[in-house]
């Protein structure tokens, strides 16, 4: 498909209430999805006192309710910077301006994920936690630091289906490896299934979460 960048605002959904929760969750959707894909699943969590951010990536597929966090600028190679600069934005604008960073939990599924490794590299607030799930990192270059300072105590759990016929298993793995050299605080939870977020991952998610809070 082909993509339409004239798009530059990341639009979002709200999930709770806001004047009466005090943990924020942020959800980044994978490529095809939009702010309300992930509506259904965010009820699974159960995360007490919460409040969920859904929002949407910026360029619209072509002629669809469907949306991709990069494009093809040129053959093989891919935007990456705008969109985690309007990510940087939309946290500041729209999250930290709500609540304090270290009560946020960021999630990001398959292309979704890449997001969060992205933001894990430059976003200088310390947050809750990170959790990528069934997804890659970009670049996978061995001298590229991959955690900010701000992120050295945050708990990164990596979710990833054994099964997944869309992004292979071992794309988390290298990512668990290349993180894991930077923190001591970095899991990988495989799970049984295909591209999906399996319930094991959400449970432990949940009770990490909870313990946390």
């Amino acid at each position: 498909m082909n993509v339409k960048k004239n798009l530059k605002k990341i639009e979002f959904s709200i999930l709770g209430d806001l004047s009466t929760k005090n943990i924020c969750l942020v959800f980044i959707h994978g490529w095809g999805g939009n702010k309300n894909s992930f509506k259904k699943v965010a009820g699974s969590f159960a995360i007490k006192k919460s409040v969920w951010f859904l929002p949407q990536a910026p360029y619209l597929l072509d002629g669809e309710d469907k949306y991709s966090w990069t494009f093809e600028k040129s053959p093989g190679k891919y935007e990456r910077e705008e969109p985690v600069q309007l990510m940087l934005n939309f946290l500041e604008e729209q999250v930290f301006s709500r609540f304090d960073s270290k009560d946020v939990f960021l999630f990001g599924f398959s292309q979704g994920a890449l997001v969060c490794y992205e933001l894990l590299k430059i976003l200088d607030k310390p947050i809750a936690g990170l959790f990528p799930i069934s997804g890659f990192i970009a670049d996978q270059n061995k001298t590229i630091k991959r955690i900010n300072a701000a992120q050295m105590n945050t708990p990164i759990v990596i979710g990833h289906g054994l099964k997944d016929e869309v992004v292979s298993f071992h794309e988390s793995e290298l990512a668990f490896n290349l993180l894991k050299n930077e923190s001591s605080n970095v899991m990988l939870e495989s799970y049984k299934g295909g591209h999906k977020i399996g319930y094991s991952y959400i449970k432990k998610i949940r009770d990490l979460i909870h313990q946390i809070h």
